[in-house]
């Protein structure tokens, strides 16, 4: 590749004229060396407009999960548009899509649509609210369910002011502070935490929101400690509560049928979006029908002008369709090929002085730069030690050799990935550890 940025840069400063930052989402900001600009991507590959090419990891930030322009996805989103683009109204494929997908999850009986995870997890949060007649909810710090202004309190931390209550932190300047007030925020994978907040909250709590698997920031792939789902399901249980999984992550990816088939543990309620949409703007929110059908026999709202984008629907339809047939045999091989990414990686780690620490799930994979002791359980171990400075200069490394992941370190893996693609990368990530180690 030609190790030049010359026209992203140009156009960055072009946009930043007219656009805050030259980027439209936040999480955008962080490339190193600055935000590239995109020509074009074709499965497991993408180019920058300056014509640099990359095997890529990122997929969106997880969607593009069989890859980049699948045809058979792409073809179904051409045909609904030359059909048309839009109704405000209803389509079959729109059944479709709800009746595969509680087909495939188990626990899910009803499902709605809308177009971004963060207005699932509203939805998630109202509901639960509406059925409970209770307002405060537990979430865990460090995971990230969307930016809106009721949710997005503690994901980084709780306050510690002296002879005063801990109180969550708020995502952003901006969020009225009334808000706090509805959420209890404590450190993943802690059963005695999960256990207080209910005691001290006796009677208040509407639900516990988490991912199945930690998979955001700097604190991705950590795993649940054993039993600790169980345990959140039987604490909602005990205490007349809902159980929320944020699935956006690892639905669909991780299992076919969700975390209910991975772990064994059914929520109540439960948002897809990145694995369920296959690149389109789709979002889903999905449960128990008695929860859904609220929707209709009370007045809990939902709506939206752009629901059930056609398609979206049917591009979504296609995409999932493809993913489960023959048992999953497309993501089978996601799964394959990721693991074979994660021993490789560990192998490297193994054999350098950095401190490089590999995690994953089922089809994703997260390196970091952490010196400390301890094990990562939550967001607090995983914070601890780490090496912002090598994470960015490993970034900037992966990128100079034609390898392009998330600035956080997740690697997602995707039906296009060959074997081949993994050990082209795993020679690249060689030589950017040894480039690293000779600074």
């Amino acid at each position: 590749m030609s190790n030049s940025f010359t026209r992203s840069e140009a156009l960055l400063l072009r946009a930043r004229a007219v656009i805050p930052g030259g980027v439209s989402s936040g999480n955008r900001a962080n490339w190193t060396p600055f935000p590239l600009y995109y020509a074009r991507g074709d499965g497991a590959r993408v180019w920058d407009v300056d014509g640099n090419e990359y095997i890529d990891y990122v997929l969106g930030r997880g969607p593009l999960i069989l890859g980049h322009g699948e045809p058979d996805v792409t073809d179904a989103i051409y045909h609904q548009l030359k059909v048309s683009q839009f109704f405000a109204g209803q389509i079959e494929g729109e059944i479709e899509l709800a009746e595969l997908i509680c087909s495939l999850v188990k626990n899910v009986e009803m499902v709605r649509f809308c177009n971004s995870g963060s207005e699932a997890i509203h939805a998630c949060i109202r509901l639960a609210r509406s059925a409970t007649g209770r307002e405060k909810v537990i979430r865990f710090i460090g995971h990230y369910h969307g930016w809106y202004d009721g949710i997005a309190w503690g994901f980084s931390g709780v306050s510690a002011k002296p002879d005063a209550p801990p109180l969550p932190l708020p995502m952003s300047l901006g969020q009225p502070s009334s808000d706090a007030a509805n959420i209890v925020a404590v450190e993943w994978n802690d059963p005695e935490a999960v256990a207080n907040a209910f005691k001290n909250c006796r009677g208040e709590i509407a639900a516990i929101i988490t991912e199945p698997i930690m998979f955001n920031g700097f604190w991705s792939n950590i795993q649940p400690i054993e039993g600790f789902l169980t345990f959140l399901r039987e604490q909602c249980d005990a205490n007349g509560a809902l159980l929320v999984f944020d699935e956006v992550q690892t639905g669909f990816r991780v299992s076919l049928g969700g975390a209910v088939e991975h772990f064994g543990v059914a929520a109540d309620l439960s948002a897809f979006a990145k694995a369920l949409s296959g690149g389109v703007c789709l979002a889903a929110f999905a449960g128990r029908r008695e929860l859904m059908k609220r929707l209709v026999e009370t007045n809990t709202v939902h709506t939206g002008t752009y629901n059930a984008y056609p398609p979206a629907v049917m591009g979504a339809l296609r995409h999932l369709t493809l993913l489960a047939v023959n048992a999953g045999a497309k993501l089978q091989r996601i799964h394959h090929h990721a693991a074979l990414l994660e021993r490789g990686l560990r192998d490297l780690a193994s054999h350098t002085q950095l401190p490089l620490l590999v995690r994953s799930s089922p089809g994703a994979v997260t390196t970091a730069f952490r010196v400390a002791p301890t094990q990562v359980i939550d967001h607090r171990s995983a914070a601890e030690g780490l090496d912002l400075g090598l994470q960015r200069a490993w970034h900037l490394a992966l990128q100079d050799q034609g390898i392009r992941i998330t600035p956080e370190g997740l690697w997602y893996m995707s039906a296009a990935h060959s074997a081949n693609d993994i050990a082209t990368t795993l020679d690249a990530a060689q030589d950017a550890l040894q480039s690293l180690s000779s600074r």
